[in-house]
C-alpha cells in the first residue's frame, strides 16, 4: 500500500470515529473536497480555523462535528492502519479503484468509507450471489441453503453471506465444498472472526474472503449485525432468504435486495406477508431462474425492472 493511499485511509478512519459524523457525512466530505479541490492532507489531522471555515461554508453541521476532531483521534487512527497492515490485511477506502462498484451504486453515500479485507480482494469484484437466513434453521432449511451456494458456485458465482452460525454457515461451507468462491460480509473485525480449520486450505487458495467496514480486532455488535444486511444485498446480483423470521436481519436483507432492484428467492414462501410474497419467487425456482438470467449483464447494468418482472 503506498504512503498517500495509507494517509488517505488513516484520515477516513479518523473521520469516522468522530462521533455522530457517520458513513454519509464522511463521504459526502470527502466527495465535496475531491469536487473543490481541497487538499486531501487536510483531512488527515485535527483542522485548523482557515479549513473549518471553509467547511462551515459548505455544511455548518460537519464542521460542528469536525471540531471535535483531536489529535488523540488522529493518532489512534494512524495506529489502527499501521496494525491492519502490519497483520495483512487489506484497506480500501472509497477513494480507491479496487473499491467495490457495486456498494457505491447500491449504498450511495450510506456506503462504508472504508473496508478492510483479509483474503483474496478480488472475490469482491465478481458476480455474486447472497444466502442469508435464520441462525436456527431446520435440517431442511440447512439443505436449502447448501443447495442455493452450491448453484451459485457450479454457475462461478461467488456466494456472499453474513458468516453467522445457521443459514449463513451453512452457505459458506456448501460453496467451499463445491470448489467456489465465498465473501464474509461480518458485523465485527475481520481478526477477531475464527473460521472454521478446514476453510484454511481454501482461504489460502484465494477462495475465501473476509470482509468488514469496523476495525479489525472489533467485537461483534448489535448494530452492526443489522446495518450489514444492505452491505450483503448491494454485493450480489441476486438474494436468496432461508427460513426468515417476520422481524429478522434476512427480511431486513430481502428489503434491502428488491429497493435495490434485485431478484429475491424464498424458502418457505409462507415465511412471508403477502405484500412481500407477491415480489419474491420460491427457492425451488432458482435453478431454472439461473439457467436464463444473465448475471454479467445485471453486474455491469444493474437489474433493470424487465430483468425483475422476468424473475418475479
Amino acid at each position: 500500500m503506498n504512503p498517500q493511499k495509507t494517509e488517505d485511509s488513516a484520515a477516513i478512519l479518523a473521520l469516522g470515529m468522530i462521533a455522530g459524523m457517520g458513513n454519509a457525512r464522511v463521504n459526502r466530505l470527502l466527495s465535496v473536497a475531491q469536487h473543490r479541490g481541497w487538499d486531501m492532507t487536510l483531512l488527515g489531522k485535527p483542522p485548523d480555523k482557515r479549513f473549518l471555515k471553509r467547511v462551515l461554508e459548505w455544511d455548518s453541521g460537519v464542521a460542528a462535528l469536525l471540531s471535535q476532531y483531536t489529535e488523540e483521534i488522529h493518532q489512534e487512527a494512524q495506529t489502527q492502519i499501521a496494525h491492519a497492515l502490519q497483520r495483512g490485511l487489506e484497506v480500501v477506502s472509497v477513494l480507491d479503484a479496487a473499491y467495490p462498484g457495486t456498494l457505491k451504486r447500491h449504498l450511495g453515500d450510506a456506503a462504508p468509507p472504508l473496508l478492510f479485507v483479509r483474503g483474496n480482494r478480488e472475490l469482491l469484484h465478481r458476480i455474486a450471489g447472497a444466502v442469508v437466513g435464520t441462525r436456527s434453521p431446520s435440517k431442511r432449511g440447512l439443505k436449502a441453503a447448501g443447495n442455493a451456494a452450491s448453484l451459485f458456485a457450479l454457475r462461478g458465482a461467488v456466494l456472499v453471506s453474513g458468516g453467522a452460525t445457521g443459514v449463513d454457515r451453512a452457505a459458506h461451507d456448501a460453496a467451499i465444498r463445491a470448489e467456489g468462491c465465498t465473501v464474509a460480509i461480518l458485523p465485527q473485525g475481520v481478526l477477531s472472526w475464527s473460521f472454521p480449520q478446514w476453510w484454511r486450505s481454501a482461504f489460502d487458495d484465494g477462495r475465501i474472503t473476509l470482509v468488514s467496514s469496523h476495525l479489525p480486532e472489533a467485537p461483534w455488535q448489535t448494530h452492526a449485525a443489522v446495518t450489514r444486511n444492505a452491505f450483503i444485498s448491494a454485493m450480489a446480483q441476486a438474494v436468496c432468504v432461508v427460513e426468515p423470521r417476520k422481524q429478522g436481519g434476512s427480511i431486513l436483507t430481502m428489503r434491502h435486495a428488491l429497493r435495490q432492484r434485485k431478484p429475491v428467492f424464498v424458502e418457505p414462501m409462507t415465511a412471508l406477508s403477502a405484500a412481500l410474497r407477491g415480489q419474491a419467487r420460491s427457492l425451488r425456482e432458482l435453478a431454472a431462474a439461473l439457467e436464463t438470467l444473465d448475471m454479467e449483464s445485471m453486474l455491469q447494468h444493474g437489474v433493470g425492472s424487465g430483468v425483475q418482472e422476468e424473475l418475479l
